[in-house]
């Protein structure tokens, strides 16, 4: 009777020292690291190149109703309303149509801002490479105009390519006179090629020494 006592006491006391250990060991253990949450510059930036890229698949695909529909209402009326708009959408489409075997062009966010309130604004980078007969490889940077006034969720484009950069006030009056538009332009491989040819070239020339002064004599 005295050993199953002992027995007893011996298995109650082993089973607090476990649960007590067990305790122990979950009030160590390291807490999982949760994601920090998403920044509004963040959320604007992903959607914006959202609604860009299927603004630049509509004039890809030739699709001119979703592009309407993603462009800013301002950019529209300066041309007449949709038809006019359209008209000079198609007619710069075709002008230097792509090409089936072209890949889509690559799109990049250069500038988002906010007005602190509901508007954002941002600049998009488009680099569309093309073959040129002439010259070979091509690319073309151009650059979308993008405006949400919905705290970044929703995005209409101003294509900035289709006009002047002074004349964009008057497409786009809401534009923040702040916010850095670059210029496009049109780089050539050739020209590329060349020019980094002359540096290498360059710089594997060894440095003129120089003479030394002759002192003149009293």
């Amino acid at each position: 009777m005295i050993q199953t006592t002992k027995r007893i006491v011996t298995c109650t006391l082993f089973f607090c020292l476990s649960g007590i250990v067990n305790a122990q060991d979950q009030t160590a253990a390291p807490a999982t690291d949760q994601p920090l949450p998403e920044s509004d510059t963040a959320i604007a930036t992903r959607h914006a190149l959202r609604f860009a890229d299927s603004l630049v698949k509509a004039d890809i695909y030739t699709e001119w109703n979703t592009y309407i529909n993603l462009s800013c209402p301002s950019a529209i009326k300066f041309y007449g309303g949709k038809d006019g708009f359209k008209e000079n959408v198609v007619t710069i489409h075709y002008r230097d149509e792509p090409k089936t075997e072209e890949k889509l062009p690559k799109l990049r966010v250069v500038n988002v801002m906010n007005d602190n309130i509901e508007k954002w604004q941002c600049v998009i980078e488009k680099v569309r490479e093309k073959w040129d007969e002439s010259r070979g490889k091509v690319k073309v940077y151009t650059y979308l105009i993008g405006e949400s006034n919905d705290n970044g969720l929703n995005w209409k484009f101003v294509d900035a390519s289709h006009n002047s950069l002074q004349n964009l006030i008057y497409i786009l009056p809401t534009v923040f006179t702040s916010m850095e538009i670059p210029e496009g332009k049109i780089v050539y491989e050739d020209e590329v090629a060349a020019q980094e040819a002359a540096k290498a070239a360059q710089a594997a020339q060894p440095a003129a020494k120089k003479k030394p002064v002759k002192k003149a004599t009293k």
